[in-house]
């Protein structure tokens, strides 16, 4: 039988005969197995195992064609996600901004309220003469701590009268006072501020430690405190180095600190 009535039969081309072994093998050949005619066991088995393997060829093509198909399902819903998720987000800043202004507006009223409130107390409290009680000590003793840095309050009073050491008949009374283990806060109010008072308060500074013998040799800081004080009056103040205080928008507030310690 030549090659063309082979290749005729067995439907393979470039066919050869395996030769034999000498253990009674074959030498694997170009197809593996030994086709010879269709009627032949082994054509059987090799047709059942190109068959096999086409099956499996195309089972892996459709599983992957599968998974292509999942995977592009996956990405398309994860990114349906993600624009959802900075949907959510954006709405969320647009929610906060919204809320900020609100708060913003909220807070401002608030303030002018504060405001109004307060220059409604500071006139109840000049008319009824108690600016000392109810506005200047208690700032007095904050300030102390916050700002001049006291470690505690050894002695505090309000509208004080007192001799001096040196005469006990001659006297003078004190709006408030604060001590600390350093200095000494002497506080002056007046609820109508006029421009002579910068000089007379610098005056009753300057002979405290005659009536506070027991404070000597600590610092005397002089605070003049009104509910408003008028720049000419604030100018007069600092240049003698006292501290003016006057209302601020929610507390009473030291308002040329900044320049008596620079």
């Amino acid at each position: 039988m030549g090659a063309g009535d082979r290749e005729q039969e067995t439907g393979v081309s470039e066919f050869r005969r395996p030769e034999l072994r000498s253990d009674g093998g074959l030498f694997p050949t170009k197809l593996n197995v030994w086709l010879e005619r269709p009627g032949r066991r082994d054509y059987h088995v090799a047709r059942m195992s190109y068959e096999t393997v086409e099956t499996r060829v195309d089972r892996l093509e459709a599983l992957f064609g599968h998974f292509l198909t999942q995977m592009a399902l996956i990405e398309r819903r994860a990114e349906e996600r993600n624009q959802a998720a900075e949907a959510r987000i954006a709405r969320l800043e647009e929610e906060m901004r919204a809320f900020k202004d609100e708060m913003r507006a909220f807070k401002d009223e608030m303030r002018q309220s504060q405001k109004e409130m307060n220059k409604k107390w500071g006139d109840l409290a000049n008319k009824m003469g108690t600016i000392v009680e109810d506005i200047l000590a208690p700032n007095l003793r904050r300030v102390a701590r916050e700002h001049f840095k006291f470690s505690e309050i050894t002695y505090f009073a309000i509208r004080c009268e007192r001799a001096r050491h040196d005469n006990v008949s001659v006297k003078c009374e004190f709006d408030a006072v604060v001590a600390g283990p350093e200095a000494v806060i002497l506080g002056e109010a007046r609820s109508t501020p006029r421009l002579e008072d910068p000089d007379k308060f610098a005056e009753k500074g300057a002979d405290f430690f005659r009536f506070f013998p027991e404070l000597s040799g600590r610092r005397l800081i002089l605070v003049f405190g009104s509910w408003s004080i008028p720049e000419n009056v604030v100018g007069g103040l600092t240049g003698r180095g006292i501290y003016a205080m006057q209302m601020g928008d929610e507390t009473m507030e030291l308002v040329n600190a900044s320049e008596l310690e620079r």
